[in-house]
């Protein structure tokens, strides 16, 4: 077993002490100490427990380590989510970004202050919720033996923005008013719930027309970066009878294996669509003015109105149980009576089953 690092005290010019001691390679010094056993504590309770670990040095500030995580991990997202943890990162690195990782292990009642004081609840969630994220890869990186914007408590969800689906109504007088390429869009898009980074990135090799036919959903397209989801993050979710006759109805090309091309065959620009063609359409059928993200709503409303369990229709969504409850949950609790009817109507057949052969004997 290698010998435990204890650090050496020396004194300053100040006629206090420092204590110094080797990490990664170079001579590390904390000066300022009143006493030698100030010193030695101070170690003890900040560097020893680290080396014991073998873990990188939590000397390093907040708003450096914030700069490392955005470089490993913005490798792997899109330029947009990137800049959004970027914003929402930017309260705590005002506050905090001065502190080393080893003084904020234990400002978690720091934290929770500074959190009471973000202002609306929206913020506070956004805020906490990406100090959590960053610190705690610095957990998984063994920077910290804990992360403490979790210690400082809760982060509770905002309420959720309010749900507008399309009525069946309005759906039909927005598809009179597009082509039937972007009819087949839109139709896919309520009929399965695919977001809108997603349908876009949608192939032709990533429908299965096998009992009952379905899609993959494989990867995303946003911000002009095409990101593979990883294995675990691919689902699968049915086509229904509308969704595969519009995707059938498609014009066949064979410069893309996009199902939902652009003109020139690359990827469709969502922006561009969306001003270009979606809300034009809107305004035509006279409709209320949302985002096409509300497609996915409409898909998620119709089906638990149809008595989709909920732990189902996260598996077709890409969500947890718990974000369905916060934005359906509503419409979950109304979908409640249509599958107690289809459970009393099994109860019944059942009954009748049974009953059948006793009425035979008599």
């Amino acid at each position: 077993m290698p010998r435990a690092v204890t650090g050496s005290i020396y004194t300053t010019r100040t006629d206090g002490f420092g204590i110094r001691w080797p990490e990664d390679g170079r001579e590390q010094r904390q000066a300022g100490f009143r006493t030698r056993t100030e010193a030695r504590d101070w170690f003890h309770q900040n560097v020893r427990a680290r080396l014991r670990r073998g873990g990188p040095s939590a000397t390093i500030t907040f708003d450096a380590f914030a700069d490392l995580y955005l470089e490993r991990w913005g490798s792997d997202v899109t330029a947009r989510t990137k800049t959004t943890v970027e914003e929402w990162l930017a309260p705590a690195r005002t506050k905090f970004g001065a502190f080393t990782l080893a003084e904020l292990e234990h400002a978690a009642d720091d934290i929770a202050g500074w959190r009471a004081r973000l202002g609306s609840d929206d913020r506070k969630h956004k805020a906490t919720r990406a100090l959590r994220q960053v610190l705690a890869a610095a957990v998984r990186w063994r920077y910290l033996d804990t992360n403490p914007a979790v210690t400082a408590g809760r982060n509770p969800q905002p309420r959720a923005e309010e749900i507008r689906p399309f009525t069946p109504d309005e759906l039909a007088a927005i598809l009179e008013e597009i082509s039937p390429a972007d009819q087949a869009i839109v139709t896919v898009a309520a009929e399965t719930g695919l977001r809108t980074n997603e349908w876009p990135a949608s192939e032709r090799r990533d429908v299965s027309r096998t009992s009952p036919p379905t899609i993959a959903v494989a990867r995303r397209y946003a911000g002009g970066t095409l990101t593979p989801y990883p294995k675990t993050a691919r689902r699968v979710v049915p086509l229904t009878p509308r969704a595969l006759d519009a995707i059938d109805r498609l014009p066949a090309r064979i410069d893309t294996p996009l199902l939902f091309p652009g003109d020139k065959g690359g990827h469709l620009n969502l922006n561009n669509w969306r001003n270009r063609v979606w809300h034009p359409a809107l305004e035509a059928a006279g409709v209320a003015k949302r985002g096409p993200y509300h497609l996915r709503h409409t898909f998620a409303t119709e089906a638990l109105a149809a008595g989709v369990p909920l732990i189902v229709l996260a598996k077709w969504m890409g969500n947890s149980t718990d974000v369905l409850e916060l934005h359906y949950g509503h419409v979950a609790k109304d979908s409640m009576a249509g599958a107690y009817a289809l459970l009393a109507e099994r109860s019944r057949v059942i009954a009748g089953a049974a009953a059948a052969p006793n009425e035979a004997k008599g």
